[in-house]
């Protein structure tokens, strides 16, 4: 989990992606600000999760548990696309993987029992 910059207590789930700093690392270093602050070339899983102190051991634990248990899945984008007008991002060929990535925590961290 990584704070953003709009706001000190603003979470977001985030999947690393090394591989493509080599792409857009240089463009993310002009241009994005969370780049600057450190964020680094990821797939979004979740935005904005939940205020930072708001987060507490529970959700930390179901996360864990959410993660430990996924198999691992290949990520492939070969396009660029837009929210908006502001927001330029890498399109996943097959975005499936992170849609029920997302979905499981959601419903891990809205029940009241780990997963």
């Amino acid at each position: 989990m990584t704070a953003t910059t709009e706001s000190t207590d603003e979470t977001a789930l985030l999947l690393r992606v090394p591989g493509a700093e080599s792409a857009v690392g240089r463009h993310r270093g002009r241009l994005d600000r969370a780049a600057a602050e450190g964020i680094p070339a990821h797939v979004t899983v979740l935005h904005p999760f939940v205020p930072l102190g708001d987060l507490h051991e529970e959700e930390r634990y179901r996360l864990e548990r959410l993660f430990a248990m996924q198999q691992s899945f290949q990520l492939v984008e070969r396009r660029t696309s837009w929210f908006g007008d502001r927001v330029m991002f890498v399109q996943l060929d097959d975005p499936a993987p992170v849609r029920v990535l997302t979905a499981q925590v959601a419903a891990a961290c809205s029940s009241s029992s780990p997963p």
